[in-house]
């Protein structure tokens, strides 16, 4: 019986959604709680740079935290030669 050939792969991230972008306030406010007002999501980084100006300047709060997410999902597929 012949031995199998282990054929080499790779393992492949496709994206599979639209990238969202948002923000949240990380300012710690007078009581020593943190502010944790959230932004909403947006396709475009713009609109929440836009957010952080209003809130920092409604609410006088400085620190912010802007995250970027995507869904991607992973495959196996055979190894390229090169």
């Amino acid at each position: 019986m012949a031995t199998p050939v282990s054929v080499p792969t790779r393992v492949e991230i496709q994206i599979t959604g639209i990238r969202k972008h948002y923000a949240e306030c990380v300012t710690e406010q007078d009581d020593g709680e943190m502010c944790d007002a959230c932004s909403s999501d947006w396709d475009s980084p713009m609109p929440v740079n836009a957010w952080i100006r209003v809130h920092a300047d409604v609410k006088g709060h400085t620190k912010f935290k802007k995250h970027t997410e995507e869904d991607v999902t992973t495959c196996t597929q055979p190894a390229r030669a090169t």
